[in-house]
């Protein structure tokens, strides 16, 4: 059963990778639909699967979670600035063949090096709280006396949304246009359906009550918009109505004015960040450094290779890289420094670089789409290892070891991830149609073209109003302000952004995962020990439902594709 030595056995990393190609279909499939990823479940899935084929075992179910994940995080990483690439495409100087090849590039210029950033500075990171890790770590290792129960749950969940959904499929149920009843034609408009999904429908739950009262806000405003000033038309496609000034306006100013909050609120880290360098011993230093310098070079050299781009536009990826890479850095920690002590963090790289960028140098937009591909795959596998390290040590798993798996994971990501998105992208219409909106990306290119209009060319988009601008920004800081009188610094007004620009047909039926959350709520607010039984019970439920439709969803997609395949 050994590979690498327990507990990185055959069985845990093959079953990681199994999960984590699974788990980063479904993930690309939800963010490209809803802009949302609520999945849950690994560690019942990781307990099922090592049960099935000998003892479970707390330490390897860590090192499948942590190759599961390592291939879906960077499965996912690169997804808004490449689809952003189409969705601005007639933005662009020059334009961008992409296949996997290309897209697997991108992905292996940031995730390996991303590793050893911060691995020297691990043992001074898993001092902090975690509290979004510590949790989860704990629950894994109860599961070794008390797993069944949760996993029965979980099986439940899997079986009834496997069959439900299937039914729904292939019954064209799955998708009712409530103008249509009861003759069913095509196409359907997603403003006057509702998406029969038990995935949708649990989402609400994983994302909270308040948390989908704040997305409803996003989605009735959006509805409005349609209804008073696109004529109620249905047949508009989703991307046309992004474009509505009256919905760019609003969302995109939200979400950068919502970014900088974000980055003042966090801003007493980034001295602790500081202290943080300055004490690295100077062979961790070298460590680092010998990381941060390479991921320019290698961006270069694996970029020229593929023939896919000009050397003007190389060099001009490679520039940005090299203003990125310090900043970078110093997000980096910034970010995981508030991911240990609070549970919530967010980067500054993007805002930064993209600002620097069109001050310093002259750069066309496809090239900080690019360059901004790699740099998330970077960032995000540079914070997410010291996440995984510190799940491990409360497990017992020690450090090389994690890092092995996150190594392992990555790899699999940079190859899974690029073919997941290539076929996605070819299927049904592709990026930016009704059945792939993608609606974050959509928020991250308006935000990057915002500016780059902006600053370098003085003057606004054609879909900005800067009337409602200007009112998308002071609203966002009264509800910024409203959220953290009520104490709830865990939302924030981009779920209102996002709701703004989702299909709505998708998550109406979220509001029954939304009212399970309401309900425990209110019936076990008063016992607390009873309300995470129940709460325990119904997550295990729900998750199981995500992962059962996810997974016919992953098989119904691979059936559909095999004649594209066929035909390469």
């Amino acid at each position: 059963m050994r590979i690498l030595g327990y507990p990185l056995t055959r069985r845990a990393i093959i079953s990681g990778i199994v999960l984590g190609v699974i788990f980063s279909f479904i993930a690309m499939y939800l963010y490209l639909k809803i802009g949302i990823v609520a999945l849950g479940g690994t560690f019942l899935l990781g307990y099922l699967i090592l049960v099935a084929t000998g003892k479970y075992d707390a330490s390897e179910n860590a090192i499948l979670m942590t190759v599961s994940g390592a291939t879906t995080l960077v499965s996912m990483a690169f997804i808004d600035p490449i689809a952003s690439l189409y969705l601005y495409s007639d933005y662009l100087t020059h334009s961008v063949v992409i296949n996997p090849v290309f897209l697997i590039t991108i992905a292996l210029s940031g995730s390996i090096l991303g590793i050893f950033v911060l691995y020297p500075l691990y043992r001074e990171f898993i001092k902090l709280k975690w509290p979004m890790v510590t949790p989860m770590a704990y629950i894994v290792k109860v599961l070794e006396k008390e797993g069944a129960k949760e996993l029965s749950y979980a099986v439940k969940g899997m079986v009834f949304s496997g069959s439900v959904s299937s039914i729904l499929l292939l019954s064209d149920l799955y998708q009712v246009d409530l103008t249509q009843l009861p003759h069913r034609t095509k196409p359907k408009s997603v403003f006057t359906s509702i998406n029969i999904s038990p995935l949708f429908a649990s989402l609400g739950f994983f994302i909270s009550f308040k948390g989908y009262a704040i997305l409803l806000a996003g989605i009735i405003y959006s509805m409005l918009v349609w209804f008073l000033f696109e004529g109620a038309n249905p047949a508009i496609p989703i991307q046309d109505h992004f474009f509505n000034p009256y919905i760019y306006s609003v969302a995109v100013p939200m979400m950068i004015t919502t970014a900088i909050l974000t980055l003042i609120d966090y801003s007493h880290g980034l001295g602790r960040s500081f202290k943080s360098m300055r004490g690295q011993g100077k062979l961790n230093q070298l460590s680092t450094f010998i990381s941060l310098a390479l991921i320019p070079v290698v961006s270069y050299i694996l970029l020229s290779l593929t023939e896919h781009l000009s050397r003007d536009i190389v060099m001009q990826v490679v520039e940005i890289i090299l203003i990125a890479t310090p900043i970078t850095f110093i997000s980096s920690i910034f970010a995981v420094r508030s991911a240990g002590e609070t549970g919530f963090s967010s980067s500054f790289t993007l805002d930064a670089t993209l600002i620097i960028v069109l001050f310093l140098i002259n750069v066309n937009l496809e090239s900080i789409f690019l360059a901004f591909a790699i740099i998330s795959v970077f960032e995000s596998v540079t914070i997410s290892v010291i996440r995984r390290i510190k799940f491990g040590d409360i497990i017992g798993v020690n450090a090389l070891d994690i890092i092995k798996a996150v190594a392992i994971g990555s790899v699999t990501g940079s190859i899974v991830g690029p073919v997941l998105f290539w076929l996605i992208n070819g299927y049904q219409g592709g990026v930016g149609s009704n059945m792939w909106p993608a609606p974050f990306a959509k928020l991250l290119g308006g935000y990057v073209l915002l500016f780059y209009i902006g600053i370098r060319e003085k003057r606004l988009p054609p879909m900005v109003n800067p009337e409602l601008l200007i009112i998308s920004i002071v609203l966002t800081i009264a509800l910024w302000v409203l959220f953290r009188k009520m104490k709830l610094k865990q939302l924030s007004p981009i779920l209102i952004a996002i709701g703004m620009i989702i299909p709505p047909s998708y998550l109406w039926i979220g509001s029954i995962g939304a009212i399970i959350d309401l309900y425990l709520l209110r019936k076990f607010s008063s016992d607390l020990k009873r309300y995470r039984v129940e709460r325990s019970k119904w997550n295990s439920l729900l998750a199981g439902i995500v992962s059962g439709e996810g997974i016919v969803i992953f098989i119904l997609t691979l059936i559909s594709i095999i004649p594209i395949i066929l035909s390469l």
